[in-house]
């Protein structure tokens, strides 16, 4: 009689076989809906902090400008000779981060000694979390060494628009030889001895000071990625990706790979088309990139954002109306 009891209690906390298969059905489909929603938080996430990364630096931009009547050159010298080095150094100090470069010699290369460990230092601040693969290091051989060494950022600074843009855009759409400079611009001893946002006639809410080009020096190409090498034949980079590097910032619009037997940049030339020097910009975003303007405001652009609008908005002084969306 208990034998039979104790079975017949067992039997009803026991669970059949169907039942097991439900509650692991149900179980499946609660997560199919649970994991878009977490990476849809997660990629929300990422692109708030990288806004607020952009954020700081356009504010570190402005308080250099206050400081020193004038914006940060996007590198001193045009000709890569010493010394070599870019905006991103000149600002450090404005972003909490004056003991970093407090060694850092201005009358030297940016990957020599004393600034070679420096700039060897990965900083949150200059990497979009979005990105895939965190503390990058460029690491570009040199025939005298040593090699161009330095941790990679996502950020840059357009110097403006260069004319081969032309051959991406429509006849009734070309952009002249006019003032393509953009906001944070290249040292030139006849013309732009000093940079100042009251240099910005567009208007500093109409024009692009800093923007993403995100993965370097890896090439990434509408997401598909190509890990950076400089052996094989083609060599394949995405170069300047040090955050220190005198190529950190590039005029707009070009398709050049840096190796020619990579091939010329394919696909429609715009928003996360391709990561590659002088191309476009480029995030790890979903629809589009954030983007800091020359008014410290952060904005996110779609990737159906027009082409020439992208380029009107990264002129400083072209004059170009610019559509209100």
């Amino acid at each position: 009689m208990r034998t039979s009891l104790a079975r017949a209690k067992r039997g009803r906390f026991a669970f059949t076989l169907i039942e097991l298969l439900v509650v692991i059905a149900i179980i499946g489909i609660l997560v199919g809906l649970l994991v878009p929603a977490v990476q849809q938080a997660r990629a929300a996430a990422d692109r708030l902090q990288c806004g607020n990364n952009l954020k700081q630096l356009a504010l570190a931009c402005h308080n250099y400008e206050n400081a020193k009547r004038q914006l940060p050159l996007t590198y001193p010298d045009q000709v890569s000779t010493p010394p070599g080095h870019n905006w991103a150094v000149f600002i450090l100090p404005y972003l909490e981060q004056r003991n970093l470069i407090a060694g850092f010699d201005y009358t030297v290369d940016w990957w020599r000694p004393p600034n070679r460990q420096i700039v060897a230092t990965q900083l949150s601040i200059m990497q979009c979390p979005a990105s895939p693969i965190q503390n990058r290091t460029q690491d570009k051989p040199e025939t005298t060494p040593p090699n161009k060494t330095g941790a990679c950022g996502d950020y840059f600074v357009p110097t403006g628009v260069h004319l081969d843009i032309n051959n991406a855009l429509p006849p009734g759409q070309q952009f002249s030889a006019a003032d393509l400079r953009g906001v944070i611009a290249w040292y030139d001893a006849a013309t732009n001895r000093s940079n100042r946002l009251g240099d910005v006639k567009d208007g500093t809410s109409n024009t692009i000071m800093i923007g993403e080009c995100a993965g370097r020096e890896d090439v990434w190409r509408r997401g598909v990625r190509y890990p950076v090498d400089f052996t094989s034949s083609p060599r394949v980079r995405a170069q300047a990706g040090a955050w220190a590097s005198t190529g950190n910032p590039y005029t707009i619009g070009q398709r050049a790979s840096w190796d020619p037997a990579f091939g010329p940049i394919p696909g429609v030339m715009g928003i996360n088309n391709s990561n590659e020097w002088g191309h476009c910009y480029y995030s790890f975003h979903q629809g589009g990139a954030n983007f800091a303007f020359a008014d410290g405001s952060v904005r996110f652009l779609g990737e159906s954002t027009n082409l020439w609008t992208l380029a009107a908005l990264t002129t400083r002084a072209g004059g170009e109306p610019v559509p209100s969306e």
